[in-house]
């Protein structure tokens, strides 16, 4: 992974993980529409590395987990936050990501299961980034 997405990611979580809690604006949803965008983005070049044989077990499980518990982080911030009825969507987004790198936290060695989550990944991205906009 590079060192500019792995300071996006860090940054992004950073900065949404103290929402919890208090009222969302339509600003600070697409900002964590960006975050999942981000971090979906980035569990798809993991998933890829995974399906093409390039990366080590090791390195998929812990990043993986990494990225997920990011998703989560969202996901729960969101979720204990009051805001417009898109945050619905942020939570749920969050949540497909969060399943999907759990899953290639767990099976870092499936170069099927990768392949098949690399495509889901890049769909959540897409969706948030559009989302984001």
């Amino acid at each position: 992974m590079s060192r500019p997405a792995t300071i996006g990611v860090a940054l992004a979580v950073l900065a949404f993980s103290g929402c919890g809690g208090g009222r969302l604006s339509q600003e600070e949803l697409q900002k964590e529409f960006e975050a999942i965008q981000s971090l979906a983005a980035e569990g798809a070049l993991v998933a890829d590395g995974v399906a093409d044989g390039r990366t080590t077990e090791t390195f998929v499980s812990v990043h993986a987990q990494y990225l997920s518990e990011a998703a989560r982080q969202i996901q729960t911030d969101v979720s204990a936050a009051s805001g417009p009825s898109e945050k619905r969507s942020v939570e749920r987004l969050a949540s497909l990501v969060f399943q999907d790198l759990e899953e290639l936290h767990r099976e870092p060695d499936d170069r099927a299961l990768a392949a098949r989550l690399r495509i889901r990944l890049e769909l959540y991205a897409a969706a948030a980034e559009k989302r984001a906009r």
